[in-house]
């Protein structure tokens, strides 16, 4: 099986984005930053056949505009030389250890469910080179058989090659496993092409449009894989 990062196994730290701002002289709540997610997902949701772009460049215009946007939806007081200076220090401590870093509720127990029942697990993200050293650091790396990180390879998802590489570490051929993600382009288009069965993870209900099963998140996912009630 293998899994997206962001969004699907872990999500940005409330804590470690605030502390950064504070650094930059900008004050705000790491409750609110959290509470931030479903309007950000809303902003930044694919249409249907306009796909998302976040890694023309590394991802790195992308993830500076996020940061903004968090901070602005998490009420963060200051104008915007305030808040361009925050969201630059964020960015900056994301660079050097990934602030993605907050493990989804049932995370961790999901993923030891589904090795016990057998089944060996990797991660296939579009990252800036941070997502194995990021997955160490909260313990989850361990579960996993591979971690293919596109700025370490040179490939990004939906680049059929990333999945590939993907299996190959894990050896298990395309037909064998499945994607689960949160990205109807990168995600499931992607593994699709690639011949693999997937999976989208939707908890706000914005893809009702992806022909994929829709799941809220991991442990949802992996209960209903290891109950067999739905097909995938």
């Amino acid at each position: 099986m293998l899994l997206d990062a962001g969004f699907t196994l872990t999500f940005y730290d409330g804590e470690r984005i605030a502390a950064c701002a504070a650094q930059a002289g900008v004050t705000v709540d790491a409750g609110a930053i959290e509470r931030t997610e479903r309007a950000l997902r809303i902003e930044i949701q694919e249409r249907q056949g306009v796909p998302l772009r976040t890694h023309d460049d590394g991802g790195r215009s992308w993830l500076r505009g996020v940061f903004r946007r968090i901070l602005e939806l998490a009420g963060a007081p200051g104008g915007p030389e305030a808040l361009d200076r925050a969201a630059e220090a964020v960015f900056h401590a994301h660079m050097a250890s990934n602030v993605w870093r907050r493990i989804g509720a049932g995370v961790r127990e999901a993923l030891g469910r589904l090795r016990e029942a057998g089944l060996v697990l990797g991660v296939v993200s579009n990252s800036e080179g941070t997502i194995e050293a990021m997955l160490e650091d909260v313990g989850l790396r361990p579960l996993f058989g591979a971690v293919v990180d596109s700025t370490v390879v040179g490939v990004a998802k939906p680049d059929t090659r990333i999945f590939h590489m993907a299996l190959d570490r894990l050896g298990v051929a395309p037909s064998e496993a499945i994607m689960v993600g949160d990205s109807p382009t990168g995600d499931i288009t992607g593994a699709s092409s690639a011949g693999i069965a997937a999976a989208l993870l939707d908890p706000f209900d914005l893809y009702s449009w992806v022909d994929a099963p829709r799941f809220d998140d991991v442990p949802a996912f992996t209960t209903s894989l290891l109950s067999g009630a739905r097909a995938l």
